[in-house]
């Protein structure tokens, strides 16, 4: 009888453990969308990005900016400026739907509309859905020190802030993701 139960707790113990998953790593800064960063003359480069899906646009507006910082100083400049260009307007905000999802069926001669007669305000609500990646193209024009104007950004703050979030040094090399540490007491 005892052998029996630690032979069960054993084999449950193992059944539960091959459902465990590891955590999935994090991205790296290359994995997040597609990127095209085109030279147009010497200091003005085009940088464009598509989104992975379900990627907000804000979200994508932002790595975006890290990509033109990560360009700037990878070629040797410090500031750069985003040029108002009239192909920065063609990239709007990816188009969503709104979803409806359907009443749950309900059970035979049960004809009120809410469950349990009261009011859920959480019942049936409807919600958004990315229907397309976002796309976001900025053209950048690239300054060394002392020669950028006043609304240029400074393009090593930006990796100093933001880079680190999204897997950049300060220099706008890639960081490698770090593998998740257990705990084992």
């Amino acid at each position: 009888m005892n052998k029996t139960i630690i032979a069960l707790a054993l084999a449950g113990s193992a059944l539960l453990s091959g459902c465990a998953t590891t955590p999935s790593k994090p991205l790296t800064f290359d994995q997040l969308g597609q990127y095209t960063t085109t030279p147009l003359n010497a200091q003005t480069y085009r940088i464009s990005f598509k989104a992975r899906p379900n990627m907000s646009f804000g979200t994508a507006e932002e790595i975006t900016l890290v990509k033109a910082a990560q360009t700037t100083v990878q070629n040797g400049f410090q500031f750069f400026r985003v040029k108002d260009d009239p192909s920065n307007l063609t990239h709007q905000p990816p188009r969503e739907a709104i979803v409806y999802p359907s009443p749950r069926p309900y059970p035979y001669g049960y004809y009120r509309r809410h469950p349990y007669g009261w009011y859920d305000p959480f019942y049936d609500m409807p919600y958004r859905v990315t229907v397309e990646p976002a796309q976001v193209g900025y053209t950048i024009e690239c300054f060394k020190q002392g020669q950028a104007p006043q609304d240029a950004f400074d393009a090593r703050l930006i990796l100093q802030s933001l880079g680190q979030k999204y897997g950049l040094s300060p220099s706008g090399e890639m960081l490698q993701p770090q593998p998740a540490t257990t705990n084992n007491k």
